[in-house]
């Protein structure tokens, strides 16, 4: 479904990614984590083609992508179910259509009842909800989600991230999660890959996600430690860059 074949990036004289290949097939869910910059949201880019690769080749097989941003981006004059209904409408349905079948979807992720809410009336949580309704809507092939919690306490964290579980769950989406954290990747993903600071891509090994799990338990009381929080690091190269 999303292929990419030693695929290196570069902004001026700022190398952002190196030779990364990997594959997501349909269907499979797969984590991508690193520190800040080190070109996590370059590599969405290039999935979405806003972004070229300087060599290498991507191939996604699809043109049909939902995408759940770090912030929700939502229109502050549109009402909720409205902002759900806008990729449809730009899509050719009926307005009639399009709100009705955004009210499922309002639905589907816990909003029922606020559809005539706008965004300024709305919780975090409710408009990473709103968010991933919109993302969905469009009933996508692949699913990219680019931090979408990080900006959230614990508690309301982990109850997105229960939706999106069960969401995956059926297997018909084919996910790219993009999180600072290992523990959130490994309650989502099939497979879990690494960025490092120098544009690299590694697949963490069964045996590290293994001895990770301990680390996933801690999070639960909030004992995170630096190295399992990779969210504390950057890569301060290239904070300024287009792949922070």
């Amino acid at each position: 479904m999303i292929h990419f074949d030693d695929v290196s990036k570069s902004f001026d004289s700022l190398s952002v990614l190196n030779d990364v290949s990997f594959a997501i097939d349909r269907g499979h869910t797969a984590g991508l984590i690193g520190p800040s910059g080190s070109g996590k949201t370059t590599l969405l880019r290039l999935i979405v083609g806003a972004l070229p690769p300087d060599t290498g080749s991507v191939i996604v097989e699809t043109e049909s992508i939902g995408y759940v941003f770090q912030e929700p981006r939502l229109l502050p004059w549109r009402t909720a179910l409205q902002n759900i209904a806008l990729p449809l409408r730009a899509r050719g349905y009926h307005r009639t259509d399009a709100l009705q079948y955004a009210a499922k979807w309002l639905s589907q992720v816990g909003l029922q009842g606020f559809e005539d809410y706008y965004p300024t009336q709305l919780s975090g949580g409710m408009l990473q909800r709103v968010s991933i309704g919109r993302a969905l809507a469009i009933s996508p092939e692949v699913l990219l989600m680019d931090e979408p919690f990080s900006s959230l306490n614990m508690e309301l964290r982990e109850s997105l991230l229960s939706l999106v579980a069960d969401i995956i769950a059926d297997g018909q989406l084919s996910t790219l999660y993009v999180t600072h954290y290992l523990p959130e990747a490994m309650r989502l993903a099939d497979s879990v890959m690494q960025l490092d600071c120098n544009g690299r891509l590694q697949t963490l090994s069964e045996e590290y996600r293994k001895k990770s799990i301990a680390a996933l338990l801690r999070s639960i009381s909030h004992e995170w430690t630096e190295a399992e929080l990779l969210g504390r690091k950057t890569c301060n190269e290239t904070e300024a860059s287009p792949s922070s």
